[in-house]
């Protein structure tokens, strides 16, 4: 019952991260876009309502460690290749816990430590949400029931890759689409979330 409790809140997170990012954009219509800004600049020094979505980002981090937690028991019988996925996942969730302590520097400000740290830690989240749909794909690949899953992670690790890696490059050449390509790019990744948790609450306990 407990694992399931646990793997239940990789449901629940990526809803709560999807309505935030919504609502917290809502607050801001005259100078914030889904299409240009990053999500990180609605927690940026500064920024109007940090305090309040501070708190609903640590619960969704909360909510998803929890799920980390919960999918690497489930996965105690699978390949270790999917454990080593969700291990990934906690590690980076206990990491998101200092994101914090390191805000976005507001855009067109001079260069921070915090600032410059963000942006590390943000590189780390990044490769890390390219690795874990690949090595969940290669684990269960082979397996009865998870054939179309493993299709899936790969390509979902193929369109965080891509649209990930667009958006830096267009932002780098001045166009103003990151907001977009980082929305792909993280919307996948919750997707993705969303149905492992999905397919692990099938998952027979042992």
């Amino acid at each position: 019952m407990l694992r399931k409790i646990l793997v239940s809140c990789g449901i629940a997170a990526p809803v709560l991260y999807i309505v935030t990012a919504i609502v917290g954009a809502a607050l801001r219509p005259n100078d914030y876009s889904h299409i240009v800004n990053a999500i990180s600049e609605l927690l940026s020094n500064g920024a109007p309502n940090k305090a309040l979505l501070d708190v609903v980002f640590n619960i969704y981090n909360a909510l998803l460690l929890a799920f980390a937690i919960g999918a690497y028991s489930a996965l105690k019988n699978m390949p270790r290749i999917t454990r080593a996925a969700m291990g990934i996942l906690v590690g980076i969730q206990i990491l998101s816990f200092s994101w914090g302590f390191f805000p976005m520097d507001p855009l067109g400000a001079e260069a921070t430590f915090a600032g410059t740290m963000h942006n590390v830690l943000g590189g780390v989240v990044a490769l890390a949400t390219i690795i874990m749909p690949l090595l969940m794909g290669l684990g269960v690949r082979q397996l009865d029931g998870f054939n179309r899953y493993a299709v899936y992670s790969f390509v979902s690790s193929a369109i965080i890759f891509v649209s990930g890696l667009t958006g830096v490059i267009l932002a780098g050449q001045g166009i103003q689409l990151f907001g977009l390509f980082e929305r792909i790019t993280i919307g996948t990744y919750e997707v993705w979330i969303f149905i492992t948790a999905l397919s692990l609450l099938k998952v027979k306990a042992n």
